[in-house]
Parts: C-alpha cells; structure tokens; sequence
C-alpha cells in the first residue's frame, strides 16, 4: 500500500510516457533514462517490471532497446501506480479493515474516503496518452515552410 506517490513510480510513468513519444521504433535504455532522469540502475528493474505486465517489450543487443508494446490509452496513471506499489490510499483506515481504532467514531474518515474517490477518480481517469499529449502541447509550435 502507498501512502503517497514514489519516485519508483513516477519514473514508471516517466518511462512510459517516454516510449509512447518515441513510438518508431526501440529506444535505448540510457537515452531514457537521460532524457527522464531516472537513475540508470534504476530504469531496468522499472522496465521489467512493465514488461511482466505487457505494457514494454525489451530486446537486449545491436538494434535493441525498449518500446511501448500496448496502446498508451489503455494504461493509466491509477494502474502504474498500483503495479509499482501496490493499492494507493491517503490513509491506512481506508485500505486496511482495522487499521485504525477510531474509525467508528472519527469525524476525518468520511473526508479521506471522499478525498480518496476523487483522487483515484483523477488517476483511473488520465491515461499515458493524455500525457503524452499533454506534453505535446507544451513543445513549441513549428512554423509551416
């Protein structure tokens, strides 16, 4: 359970995000993990990880690298997360049956269990492509020749 985001998983995002802005072809792990910077010895257990879920196929030697292997539209941000960290909550009580005492009667229960809709309401609902494009709109326009 993650009580907040990591860096693990952002660099999980990161990575996905990057392979879907280079989707022509495999692109080498030290590119982007510079690109991201995300620690070289890091990104290998990340793509691993991705890969054993589908989302990244890797090939090892000349010619080799990374690349997106499913749609960037069907991963979201939500489902990242989870992979990387297991179930994402603002609380423990709100993930953990008698996790906390209180429960019953705590008048901040009902705002974390409120608070955790909407958040997991904004990361199921935002996709590798929406970042993607996201990203795109932030990049210079070119001017038409």
């Amino acid at each position: 359970m993650a009580l907040g985001i990591t860096r693990k998983a952002e660099y999980a995002i990161s990575l996905l995000v990057d392979l879907a802005l280079h989707e022509d072809g495999f692109t080498l792990s030290r590119q982007i993990a510079q690109r991201q910077r995300i620690p070289s010895n890091l990104l290998p257990q990340i793509a691993a990880i991705l890969g054993k879920k589908g989302w990244v196929h890797g090939i090892r030697g000349a010619g080799g690298g990374l690349r997106l292997a499913v749609d960037p539209a069907r991963i979201s941000v939500e489902d990242v997360i989870q992979l990387i960290e297991g179930p994402v909550a603002l609380n423990k009580c709100l993930v953990d049956e008698g996790g906390c005492d209180r429960q019953p009667e705590c008048p901040l229960h009902g705002v974390w269990a409120k608070a955790q809709l909407r958040m997991l309401e904004v990361l199921g609902g935002t996709t590798i492509r929406d970042l993607v494009d996201a990203k795109l709109a932030l990049l210079p326009k070119k001017d038409p020749e």
